[in-house]
């Protein structure tokens, strides 16, 4: 197994690439906004995010913790909104080569 580099040599790698690329700075330029809803089920909390883009496509994250009794609503919204931010890397990567491939 390779040991892991830090972030802030990823940071410093990307920096030199010059091919074009996803970014996040690219990804939010798209975003229009975003909104939050919790749910409850039972004793469970759910974080369920919304960011819309600016063409109207619509991603969806969630996040629930294991145990109910760790449910901190701020986490919940940082873990639901990175989820479907996450998401959008691979629309946005896929979209990306297509128009390199000239499609």
């Amino acid at each position: 197994m390779t040991d892991r580099i830090s972030a802030d040599t990823v940071i410093e790698m990307l920096n030199d690439c010059r091919a074009p690329r996803v970014t996040e700075e690219s990804i939010r330029a798209k975003i229009d906004c975003y909104s939050f809803h919790v749910e409850s089920i039972g004793a469970a909390k759910v974080t369920v995010c919304f960011i819309m883009m600016r063409n109207g496509f619509v991603f969806v994250g969630k996040a629930t913790p294991a145990s109910p009794e760790n449910y901190r609503e701020v986490i919940g919204q940082t873990y639901a909104f990175d989820d479907a931010f996450r998401q959008i890397w691979a629309h946005e990567g896929y979209l990306l080569r297509e128009k390199m491939a000239g499609n």
